[in-house]
């Protein structure tokens, strides 16, 4: 069994892939043919992730719009309120323990500034 600690993490995690991956999919400067080598910029190695990138690969395949991206954006998002339930935790604290500058830092992998947090 995970540890609170081990959980937590993984709730962090799957947060930042999640949000890593809505800035890839609101930057309307990349097209979906650009996912893959974007995501190899991500420090959080979604670029060697095989689930995602034969997602994303799939997914172009088909032609679809979205790349893929909207299908794993779903999926992380369910995984982070997952995390949370165990935690018995909302997800916004779980956003308040990232620290800003890292969110800053993935956004920034993906093309998007922010300004705010």
């Amino acid at each position: 069994m995970l540890s609170e600690a081990d959980v937590e993490e993984r709730a962090r995690y799957c947060y930042c892939v999640l949000m890593q991956l809505s800035w890839l999919y609101s930057n309307d400067n990349i097209e979906p043919s650009q996912y893959l080598e974007w995501l190899k910029t991500s420090s959080l190695g979604l670029g060697t992730d095989e689930f995602i990138t034969l997602t994303v690969e799939d997914a172009l395949l088909q032609s679809r719009e979205d790349g893929g991206l909207l299908t794993l954006i779903s999926l992380y998002e369910g995984f982070a309120h997952a995390f949370c339930q165990v935690l018995e935790r909302e997800l916004d604290d779980v956003k308040a323990e990232i620290d800003p500058g890292m969110l800053r830092q993935l956004a920034g992998e993906m093309g998007v500034e922010l300004e705010n947090l």
